[in-house]
């Protein structure tokens, strides 16, 4: 079962067009069921000769990623466990290693731009802040600052690009709030603001628009701050929701945020209504979650969010790439979900997906599995809101199957189908069933191998969930 399941997994990885099996477009095909079909797979780029951060325990290949558009060309960035790596994207299905800039330490790293250079930052050892310059690529891509002259490391970087300003976040030399750096009048040399404490204490992120700072400070909560003077901070709002507060994005009109509470697993994404803020009135005003897989020791961990018009884009590491339309805030809709970690057949935890880049303006999409690598993505352009299919509960076991797969759907659900395809989109087995929620499927002359099971209702609701077969 063991050489099976690894079988399994190596042909899921590899660099061909069997992964758009797992974007869901030919599952839709094969089942005649209506597809989430907003996410069109266009290319990974993964190099396992790249070192690995915590090896014996995550094995964290590639953390954060980003976006530049240059002179005509586009490029992703992305987190090497030593490395910034910068790819050239603009065929967006062949990527090319463009560069490789070197740190000095093993770990994650996150990234900002302004004014055609990236910043990099490293979540530990003693790098301190990376400036490379794109102006003149594609012909010269360069490191033009690289000193741990402010700080030695930040957990994570906030660039305000209307101030030219910086905000390090969990680094060392601001424990107790940020660290904020002055670039508007050299995007190559910074200068050091000050070492600003904050009364929610420890920043794991933050996010800026027009001197207000939407912080996340862990456990003790979501905080809202004027920062228009950066040495006298002034706060507007907080709450608290009991989670680790991991990051968040504002509404394109700035009168909702979304965040995410990465610890402990399961705590789902937050909707705050911002619309009293003036009054520092701010309000949890719904949630989200939505799990892809059945089951396992953890649960699923929202990780990352971004916002794109109406777009809202969610890292939910062993979920994959999760997008929503957020056209009604208070109604967020799930459009797809793009499965960048498909050898998981239960939630272990921190593994996974771990971010995106949408504003490249090509439309495309990129992001970071921390074992997979580095993804670009596209979304169709037939989604519609009128279009989505609701997302329907749905358990199998045992998994991996032997002779007999067990399908349970809600008890409320007595009319539905079933539709069992392989890595090629090939039906196997598909059937209705009514007047139960429940169905034994006969898997017994399935050879061993990786297969999706779809269940959509009358109504229109639908999941897959992989299968592997023993």
């Amino acid at each position: 079962m063991i050489n099976n399941y690894t079988n399994c997994i190596r042909k899921i990885l590899q660099r061909t067009a069997l992964i758009l099996f797992f974007s869901r477009t030919v599952v839709g095909v094969v089942c005649a069921q209506t597809p989430l079909s907003a996410f069109h797979f266009l290319s990974r780029w993964d190099d396992d000769t790249l070192a690995v951060a915590s090896p014996t325990v995550l094995r964290i290949q590639y953390s954060s990623c980003w976006g530049m558009a240059i002179n005509g060309h586009e490029y992703a960035i992305a987190g090497g466990a030593q490395n910034v790596l910068v790819l050239e994207v603009t065929d967006p299905t062949k990527p090319v290693l463009a560069g490789k800039f070197r740190g000095t330490a093993t770990t994650i790293r996150e990234f900002k731009s302004y004014k055609n250079r990236l910043y990099a930052v490293a979540g530990g050892g003693n790098e301190g802040l990376m400036i490379i310059d794109f102006s003149k690529a594609p012909d010269t891509i360069k490191r033009v600052y690289y000193s741990n002259e402010f700080f030695n490391y930040s957990h994570t970087i906030t660039l305000d690009t209307l101030a030219g300003r910086i905000y390090l976040n969990g680094g060392d030399a601001a424990s107790n709030g940020v660290t904020i750096l002055d670039i508007s009048k050299n995007p190559d040399k910074p200068t050091l603001i000050g070492n600003v404490p904050l009364p929610g204490g420890y920043v794991h992120d933050a996010y800026v628009r027009k001197d207000t700072l939407y912080v996340s400070s862990g456990y003790e909560g979501y905080y809202i701050f004027d920062m228009h003077d950066p040495l006298a901070p002034v706060e507007l709002a907080k709450m608290s929701t009991g989670g680790y507060n991991h990051n968040s994005w504002l509404t394109a009109k700035g009168d909702f945020a979304y965040y995410t509470e990465e610890i402990p697993a399961g705590q789902p994404v937050r909707i705050v209504d911002l619309r009293k803020l003036k009054e520092g009135d701010i309000e949890s005003a719904g949630t989200i979650l939505n799990r892809g897989i059945p089951g396992g020791p953890s649960a699923p961990i929202p990780h990352n969010l971004y916002i794109k018009d109406n777009w809202l884009f969610v890292s939910q590491y062993e979920d994959g790439l999760l997008l929503y339309d957020i056209s009604n805030p208070l109604q967020p809709a799930l459009l797809d979900r793009y499965d960048s970690h498909p050898e998981n057949i239960q939630y272990n935890g921190y593994y996974g997906n771990w971010g995106s880049y949408p504003w490249l303006p090509s439309g495309n999409i990129v992001t970071t599995d921390m074992q997979n690598g580095i993804f670009m993505l596209k979304i169709t352009n037939s989604v519609a809101v009128a279009e989505i299919k609701a997302v329907l509960s749905c358990d199998i076991s045992p998994n991996p199957v032997a002779d007999l797969l067990h399908v349970t759907l809600d008890p409320s659900v007595q009319q539905w189908s079933y539709c069992l395809t392989d890595m090629t989109g090939r039906n196997l087995l598909n059937g209705k069933v009514s007047g139960t929620s429940e169905k034994w499927l006969d898997t017994a002359s399935i050879v061993p191998g990786c297969y999706v099971l779809q269940v959509a209702d009358h109504a229109g609701k639908m999941q897959r969930v992989k299968v592997v077969k023993g």
